[in-house]
């Protein structure tokens, strides 16, 4: 509780947000163009907050990913990463089941099927021949989205996802996580509600994962994306521009905020 006297803004954050709305004023002109960037001043108390870091992988098997995230990593995460830390926002790893459990903090508010989700019931539909591609459905197999026609599993090491990356290594008393539901266990204990949101892959893991933006949302929390500190898996038609990168950015601002790491260090430093 605050003191008599004392003032939200003598703790808060006071950070620079964007999402996209429809600016019409009407049925004539609710267009898509009108969908545009909107601005607010968020304010957050540091105490209550989180800095999830998604994915902050190591290792990667496509080359040029790795070079940009590692990138990344360094110049934008890792200042970002010790500002949060000095302002009291709690860091957060949540790298993926098996690269959680190779660190030993991801035990802290660990459930029994965080590392192996329980699988659901067996259906009989679709039919399972369907379900693998194979027989009368073999013609829907595909090659391996990120690695080499013919590989099977991640069985080199240039494959395989190892370890958090160097530069953000986390501390013996902080917080890793394997699941969504151990993410949840962890923010109602240390009661924690903002969920600030950095890693890889913008297209894919930081979306889709059960710690991931939309699972959160779903769960009732409004995540924030630092959009400066991810980066989507690019295709040949879009690596030169990283448009890839560029069109999620834009279409995570439909469904939650984002802020520049910029503005989010400097909520950091003024708090």
């Amino acid at each position: 509780m605050l003191a008599a006297d004392a003032r939200w803004d003598d703790w808060d954050m006071h950070l620079p947000l964007r999402y996209q709305a429809m600016h019409s004023r009407g049925p004539d002109d609710n267009v898509e163009p009108n969908i545009r960037p909107t601005e607010l001043r968020a304010e957050l108390d540091p105490a209550a907050a989180a800095l999830v870091l998604v994915d902050t992988w190591g290792e990667h098997p496509i080359a040029t990913h790795r070079q940009r995230t590692s990138d990344i990593t360094v110049k934008r995460i890792v200042p970002t990463l010790a500002a949060a830390r000095a302002a009291g926002v709690t860091p957060i790893y949540a790298p993926s089941p098996s690269i959680a459990a190779r660190y030993p903090q991801w035990t802290r508010f660990a459930g029994v099927n965080d590392l192996h989700p329980a699988a659901p019931p067996p259906d009989d539909w679709p039919p399972t021949a369907y379900r693998q591609t194979e027989g009368p459905y073999a013609s829907l197999r595909r090659a391996p989205g990120e690695l080499p026609p013919g590989s099977v599993g991640r069985s080199e090491p240039w494959q395989q996802f190892r370890t958090i990356h160097a530069a953000v290594e986390p501390r013996p008393d902080d917080l890793v996580v394997a699941s969504g539901a151990q993410l949840h266990r962890a923010l109602r204990a240390l009661r924690l509600v903002h969920l600030v949101y950095v890693g890889f892959a913008a297209n894919i893991c930081v979306r889709f994962r059960d710690y991931g933006m939309h699972a959160m949302q779903a769960r009732g929390y409004h995540p924030i994306l630092l959009r400066d500190c991810t980066t989507g898996i690019e295709t040949r038609e879009t690596y030169d521009g990283l448009a890839i990168t560029a069109a999620v950015r834009r279409d995570l601002e439909r469904w939650f905020f984002t802020a520049s790491s910029t503005d989010f260090i400097q909520a950091c430093q003024t708090t």
